[in-house]
C-alpha cells in the first residue's frame, strides 16, 4: 500500500488499465485453449469410433474360433498406427483376453464385439494424446505484456500533459510565485482558488445592469374579482372554459401589438408592451390594447352566452423586465404592476389610465380622456380619425377569435 500511496493519479490509471489488459488478454487464451481442446477430444472421438466399427469385424470372429494369436496379431497392427496407443480385448465377463500396448492416457474407447445376435467380448483402444503446446500461450502472455506497458506509458503521457496545464493554472491562480511541484496539482488548485480574495470572484450577478431593461414599458391588467361568484354557478370545466376565454383574448391583442401576457396578480391577468414596436410606444400599445380588448368582451359574451365584464388598468413603469431579468429590474417594475391592478379593480368596466399614462402626447392624441368625481383617468372614445384602424384591428381578432359571430361594426364609444 506504500508503493500505491507513492503513485500520483496517472500512474494509478496506468496501473489499473495494464492490469485490465492483462486480464482481458489471459481470459481471451484460456477461453481459446478450451475450445480447441473440446474440438480435439470430438477429432479423437470419431477417429476412434472408425477404428472400433473396422477392427471389430475382423477381431469377433477371430475370438469365435479361439484364435487369441491372431487377435493379438490384429491388435499390434492397430497399435503400429501412431494413434492408438494400447488396445485389448476382454470377454463378455469383462477379463482381458489379450492386451498390446501401454496406455498413454486414461481415456478410453470401447466397442462391442458381436457374433450374430451374441455379445462375444469388447474391444478397447486408448488413443495418444498430443502434448500440449506452451508456445503460444507464452507468446500471447508476451504480447499482452508489451500491450499492457505500452497502454502504461500512454496513459502516464497523457496524463503528465494534463498535469502540466493544471501546474501552469496553479502558478497563475496562487498567490505564491513558487516553482515547486508537489502534491496533487487538483488539490493544489483547489487550495489556491479557496485562497482567493472574494471581490476576485466572478459572479453573473456583478454584471452591470441589463440595457434592455432600461425601455419603458406599459402594464395592461384585466380584474377577474367577479370571479369568485362564478365559482358557485359553475362547474369547474365550465369555470375554465371561462378563464380560458379571457386568455385567449390577451394573447390575441398581445401577439397583435407585439406584447407578452402574465399572471402577477391574483385574480387577474396582464399584457406588458416593453420598448418601441412598429414605431408604436409602449404607452400606445397598451392604451390601444387596452381598448381592442373592451371592444371584443361583448363579442366574447355573444359566443359563448355568458357575462363577460371586467376592469381594465393601464400603468407605465421606466424600466423593464429586460432580457436577462434582472432582479432589480423586476422590483423597480413592482409599482407599475400594483398600480395597474387598483385601477383595474376600481375601473368597474371601464378603462382607467395612470397619470404616466394619460401624460403621453400620442396617447392623447388618439383617444380623449375623462377626469373622473374619484380623482382618476378615464378612457374615452378614439378620435374620427383613427377609428376606422381601431374598428379594423377588432374586426380581425374577432373573426380569429369568434369566427361564429358576425361583424361587430360598432365600437361602443
Amino acid at each position: 500500500m506504500r508503493f500505491w500511496g507513492r503513485l500520483d493519479f496517472g500512474q494509478r490509471a496506468g496501473v489499473v488499465a495494464a492490469i485490465a489488459v492483462l486480464i482481458a488478454a489471459q481470459i481471451t487464451l484460456t477461453l481459446s485453449l478450451i475450445s480447441q481442446e473440446n474440438s480435439d477430444d470430438n477429432e479423437r472421438a470419431a477417429y476412434a469410433r472408425v477404428i472400433l466399427s473396422s477392427a471389430a469385424s475382423r477381431t469377433s470372429g477371430l475370438i469365435a474360433a479361439g484364435d487369441l494369436l491372431t487377435v493379438s496379431s490384429e491388435l499390434n497392427r492397430l497399435i503400429a498406427n501412431d494413434l492408438v496407443a494400447a488396445a485389448s480385448v476382454a470377454d463378455v465377463e469383462g477379463e482381458p483376453l489379450v492386451t498390446v500396448g501401454t496406455p498413454a492416457s486414461d481415456v478410453q474407447y470401447q466397442g462391442p464385439l458381436k457374433i450374430g445376435p451374441d455379445l462375444a467380448g469388447t474391444l478397447t483402444i486408448t488413443l495418444n494424446t498430443k502434448a500440449r503446446d506452451t508456445t503460444l500461450r507464452w507468446t500471447i502472455t508476451g504480447l499482452s505484456l508489451v500491450i499492457a506497458l505500452f497502454i502504461y506509458a500512454l496513459t502516464t503521457s497523457l496524463y503528465r500533459g494534463h498535469t502540466n496545464r493544471l501546474w501552469s493554472l496553479v502558478t497563475r491562480v496562487s498567490q505564491q510565485k513558487t516553482s515547486e511541484r508537489a502534491g496533487d496539482p487538483l488539490d493544489e488548485l483547489d487550495d489556491a482558488l479557496s485562497a482567493l480574495p472574494l471581490d476576485l470572484i466572478d459572479t453573473s450577478s456583478s454584471e452591470a445592469m441589463d440595457e434592455s431593461a432600461m425601455r419603458s414599458m406599459a402594464v395592461v391588467t384585466l380584474s377577474l374579482d367577479h370571479l369568485t361568484r362564478y365559482i358557485e354557478t359553475l362547474d369547474e370545466l365550465s369555470l375554465v372554459s371561462y378563464v380560458a376565454t379571457y386568455e385567449a383574448l390577451l394573447k390575441a391583442v398581445a401577439q397583435m401589438l407585439g406584447g407578452t401576457t402574465d399572471t402577477n396578480r391574483p385574480q387577474s391577468l396582464s399584457m406588458s408592451f416593453e420598448g418601441e414596436w412598429r414605431g408604436m410606444t409602449s404607452p400606445l400599445r397598451a392604451t390601444v390594447g387596452s381598448a381592442l380588448l373592451q371592444q371584443l368582451l361583448p363579442v366574447a359574451e355573444r359566443s359563448r352566452r355568458l357575462k363577460f365584464a371586467a376592469g381594465i388598468g393601464v400603468s407605465h413603469s421606466d424600466l423593464s423586465r429586460g432580457e436577462h431579468a434582472s432582479a432589480y429590474a423586476g422590483l423597480y417594475i413592482q409599482t407599475a404592476l400594483d398600480e395597474a391592478h387598483i385601477l383595474a379593480q376600481r375601473a368597474g368596466t371601464s378603462i382607467k389610465l395612470a397619470t404616466s399614462i394619460s401624460g403621453f402626447k400620442e396617447v392623447t392624441d388618439l383617444f380623449d380622456t375623462i377626469d373622473t368625481a374619484d380623482g382618476d383617468c378615464q378612457l374615452g372614445s378614439p378620435t374620427s380619425a383613427f377609428l376606422p384602424e381601431l374598428e379594423k384591428q377588432s374586426r380581425l381578432l374577432q373573426r380569429r377569435l369568434f369566427p361564429d359571430v358576425g361583424d361587430q361594426t360598432d365600437l361602443p364609444f
